[in-house]
């Protein structure tokens, strides 16, 4: 009995899978794809339509298809988007963002809260319960929020620790645990560059995924790297600092108090260093820079053109060593340097084609789709992937009779 009901669990896991990925399909197509019986695939989505999770398409056709039941009418079945919703939220500097999305992996609202630059993590619990409470009374999504997902931009453990977050002043904090107090549903955390990664895999399933590096460009430069559909954690989970690659011995002391990081050559502080001569900017002033600096470069103004030039032989050399490293079929970049990466973007795949090692192919190097929602998207579709996809159970790909 317990094999038949792990054997349906799987099942009902690939067929969600399979429509949230390929679209909608007839029981027969899955059938054929899966491995698996007619009988035990209209059995099984039968389950999935009376629990919502999957809703049947009526098509003019009479075609008849040799896996329904008697009686039932012939067409395709697909996810139902509304059958169940992932609260994803980034807890930022001075900023909560956060994004509801729907089974298909859609956003379906989103928000951005202006918060304290030194927000409590026992504060930005309360807010997020507060958030979480307010969707839960929309009757949209009443009684089908399942999970919740949070991001940090520090050192996060696979089990939820915040080891070090220096940004926001938080260490040793055990950010799960206190969300678990404070909130009826299963809960995620992460770090924020990692869930942005898995974020832009997971809502594009056509990208390919045996590979996949991603920089998030910002007051820092966070990465992480998606292996076969995975995140790729390390030893103790905290894997994928590539914003401190060492790439000189000189320049501005970085956050981990080194000199010559990838970090300290391309974020927001060495825009404004090489643009204005200076760093110590306001929080508006440092959000506007990224267009500001591609706006006067595009004018000719001779600092902004140096500034983005800089940028673009140090991100250049910094994803060269990632390519050599770890040989990905694509590299995304993102974060609010966003209006600067876009500009520079030509010249970056430039200088990774003419760095990398002859014989490594050359990397799809591309800006993130997500935009600024990226970090609370990436949240969500990791609650989401624990609840409703196959990737996340390690056997074999094979159909499984219950």
């Amino acid at each position: 009995m317990a094999d038949q009901t792990l054997a349906k669990f799987l099942n009902e896991l690939r067929i969600l899978t399979m429509l949230r990925t390929q679209g909608p399909a007839s029981r027969a197509d899955i059938a054929r794809h899966l491995g698996v019986t007619p009988a035990t695939i209209t059995r099984l989505t039968n389950g999935l339509i009376r629990r919502d999770l999957v809703q049947e398409l009526r098509h003019a056709s009479k075609a008849k298809d040799p896996s329904r039941e008697p009686g039932r009418p012939a067409g395709s079945v697909s996810i139902n988007p509304d059958g169940a919703f992932f609260l994803g939220v980034e807890i930022g500097v001075g900023v909560l963002r956060l994004a509801l999305l729907d089974l298909a992996a859609q956003v379906r609202t989103s928000n951005e809260v202006l918060v304290a630059r030194d927000l409590s993590p026992a504060d930005a619990v309360s807010l997020i319960s507060a958030h979480l409470a307010k969707l839960e009374s929309d009757a949209r999504f009443k009684g089908r929020i399942h999970s919740l997902g949070v991001t940090v931009p520090g050192i996060v453990r696979a089990d939820g620790f915040v080891i070090n977050l220096p940004i926001l002043g938080w260490r040793s904090v055990d950010l799960l645990s206190s969300l678990s107090k404070k909130v009826s549903l299963p809960c995620f955390v992460e770090n924020n560059a990692n869930a942005a990664a898995f974020g832009a895999v997971y809502t594009q399933p056509s990208l390919p995924s045996d590979c996949t590096i991603f920089l998030k460009l910002g007051t820092g430069c966070g990465g992480a790297a998606i292996v076969n559909g995975r995140l790729l954690r390390g030893a103790g989970g905290t894997a994928g600092e590539f914003g401190h690659i060492r790439l000189s011995d000189d320049g501005a002391q970085c956050s981990c108090g080194q000199k010559g990081c990838l970090e300290s050559w391309v974020n927001l502080g060495a825009m404004a260093r090489h643009y204005l001569g200076r760093e110590d900017l306001t929080e508006p002033e440092f959000a506007a820079l990224p267009a500001d600096l591609v706006a006067a470069a595009a004018a000719g103004d001779g600092r902004a053109i140096a500034a983005i030039g800089s940028f673009t032989h140090w991100m250049g050399l910094g994803i060269v060593s990632l390519v050599n490293l770890f040989n990905p079929s694509i590299v995304i970049l993102g974060g609010v340097m966003r209006p600067v990466i876009d500009y520079a973007l030509d010249n970056v795949r430039g200088e990774v084609r003419s760095g990398i090692i002859l014989g490594i192919p050359l990397p799809d190097v591309r800006l993130s789709e997500l935009g600024k929602l990226e970090c609370a998207v990436g949240a969500a579709t990791i609650a989401h992937h624990h609840a409703f996809d196959i990737s996340r159970v390690d056997v074999a790909d094979r159909g499984l009779e219950p």
